[in-house]
Formats: structure tokens, sequence, C-alpha cells
């Protein structure tokens, strides 16, 4: 388990260039959860397009599957605005 320090940490490297407006649509449009099972680690993931992704090592890929289906929406924002945001986004979940 990750402490609230390290949260704070990993989360402090995106203080600036993102989208609190961003931020808050992708909390509604891509819901999150972890699995646990008994014997085994919980497993932290997202649904993207109504699939469940894992989160492990899987962050690049993730970022460009968001990135994708939500482009045409977010076209105002520039891209490193963009996908800094989906990067905090991910981040969040597994912190």
């Amino acid at each position: 388990m990750i402490l609230e320090e390290e949260k704070k940490e990993i989360l402090s490297k995106y203080q600036d260039n993102t989208s609190d407006k961003l931020l808050v649509y992708l909390k509604r449009h891509f819901p999150y959860g972890k699995h646990e099972m008994e014997g085994w680690d919980p497993k932290s993931y997202i649904v993207i397009d109504g699939k469940m992704r894992y989160l492990n090592n899987n962050k690049k890929y993730l970022v460009n599957k968001i990135a994708s289906s939500i482009r045409e929406v977010w076209i105002h924002l520039d891209e490193s605005t963009f996908r800094r945001t989906i990067k905090k986004y991910i981040d969040g979940i597994k912190a």
C-alpha cells in the first residue's frame, strides 16, 4: 500500500499544466476500482470503452487509449496539458 506522503509526492509533479475540467470529465467517464481476491494482491483497474484494463505497467497504453477516445471532445486543450492531465488521473488511481 502507498502511504499518504508517497501519494502526495507522486501527484505533486502534476501541479502545473493540467486541466481541472478534464480531470472531472475523466472521473465521470472512466470509472475505476480494485479487485480483491483472498490470497492475491489487490489489482487496480480502469474501465475504458466498457472494458476493464489493469493499471500494472500499462500507463503509456492507457494514456494513449483514453486520449484517442476523447481527443475530439477536448480539441481546445493543447496536447501537453491534455496528456499530462490523463497521466495525473491514472497516477491518482494507482496511488
